[in-house]
C-alpha cells in the first residue's frame, strides 16, 4: 500500500478559517476534488443499500394486496440489516479522511481511506449492525402500525409510528457520533456508545437538523416520485461526501465542546485559526 503524501509545510494560522461553518465552505471550495473522491469510495459501500431502496420503491408500487406489501416491507427490513454494515464500514474510512482534512494534517491521499477502514472496520461493522437493526425495526414497525393497527385503535397506531421513527432517528445520530469517536479516540465500545448517546440528546435539535440535511434529503427524494428517486441515486453516488463532511464538522464541534476542551487540549479547535496549540 502506498504511503500517504504529506504536505512539507503545515498550514499557516492565517490560512485557516475561524469557525467550523467557515471551514465547511473553505473545504468545499478548495478541497472539492477530495470530497468527490470520498463520495465515490463511499458509493461502493452504499451500493447494496441503493439497490435495495430502488427495488423497494418499485415493488411497493407493484404490490396488489396486503400480503404482497407485507412481504416487500419484510424483505426491505432484512436488506437493511445486510446493507447498513457495509455503509458504516465505508464510513470508517471516510471519517478518517475528513478528520485529517478538517485538522489540516497534511495532504489527503486515497490511501487514507483504506488506512482508516483497515484500523476500525470491525467496530464500524458493529455500529452498522446496530443502525441496520434500528432501521429494519422502523420499516417493519411502520408497516404494522400504519396498515394493521388503525383498524383497532388509531391513537395507538399514531403513537407506534412515532416511536419507531424516533428510535431510528436517535440511533442513527448515535451511530454517526460513534463512528466519529472510534476514529478520533481509543475507547471501549460501551463507552463510545454511551458518550454518543449523551451527545445525541444534549445537542438533539442541531443533530436533528443535520440528520434532516443528510440523509434526510436523500430519503425525501426517494419518496416523492420516480424522477426525484433517480436524482437521489445520482446524488447519493457522486455527492454523498458533502453530507458526511457536514456531519464530521458537527461531530468535531461537539467533541471540542464536551471532550477536547478539558481532556484533549492538543486537538481542541485544531484546524481553525483559533487553534492555540504551539506548532513545531
Amino acid at each position: 500500500m502506498r504511503k500517504e503524501k504529506i504536505r512539507e509545510n503545515d498550514f499557516k494560522k492565517e490560512e485557516r478559517p475561524e469557525t467550523r461553518i467557515k471551514q465547511f465552505f473553505d473545504i468545499f471550495l478548495h478541497r472539492f476534488v477530495e470530497v468527490f473522491k470520498l463520495s465515490l469510495l463511499q458509493a461502493v459501500f452504499n451500493m447494496p443499500l441503493i439497490v435495495s431502496i430502488i427495488l423497494f420503491h418499485q415493488l411497493v408500487k407493484s404490490s396488489t394486496n396486503m400480503g404482497s406489501l407485507m412481504t416487500v416491507f419484510l424483505i426491505q427490513g432484512g436488506s437493511l440489516l445486510v446493507s447498513m454494515p457495509f455503509v458504516f464500514v465505508g464510513l470508517t474510512g471516510v471519517f478518517y479522511c475528513f478528520k485529517k482534512i478538517i485538522h489540516s494534517e497534511g495532504e489527503y491521499a486515497s490511501s487514507s481511506f483504506f488506512i482508516g477502514m483497515r484500523e476500525e472496520w470491525k467496530r464500524g461493522l458493529l455500529i452498522g449492525l446496530i443502525a441496520g437493526f434500528s432501521l429494519a425495526l422502523a420499516v417493519i414497525g411502520f408497516f404494522f402500525f400504519y396498515y394493521y393497527v388503525p383498524s383497532f385503535n388509531v391513537t395507538i397506531a399514531g403513537l407506534g409510528i412515532a416511536v419507531v421513527i424516533i428510535q431510528a432517528i436517535i440511533v442513527m445520530i448515535v451511530c454517526y457520533y460513534s463512528i466519529g469517536q472510534i476514529v478520533f479516540y481509543e475507547n471501549k465500545m460501551k463507552y463510545v456508545l454511551k458518550n454518543s448517546f449523551i451527545m445525541t440528546l444534549m445537542r438533539f435539535p442541531i443533530n436533528l437538523l443535520f440528520l434532516i440535511i443528510h440523509p434526510g434529503i436523500f430519503v425525501a427524494l426517494f419518496i416523492i416520485m420516480d424522477i426525484t428517486a433517480y436524482v437521489g441515486v445520482v446524488l447519493l453516488i457522486f455527492l454523498v461526501g458533502i453530507g458526511h463532511l457536514i456531519w464530521n464538522l458537527n461531530i468535531i464541534s461537539a467533541f471540542d465542546k464536551y471532550i477536547n476542551k478539558e481532556n484533549h487540549k492538543e486537538i481542541y479547535l485544531k484546524g481553525l485559526s483559533t487553534y492555540k496549540q504551539e506548532e513545531e
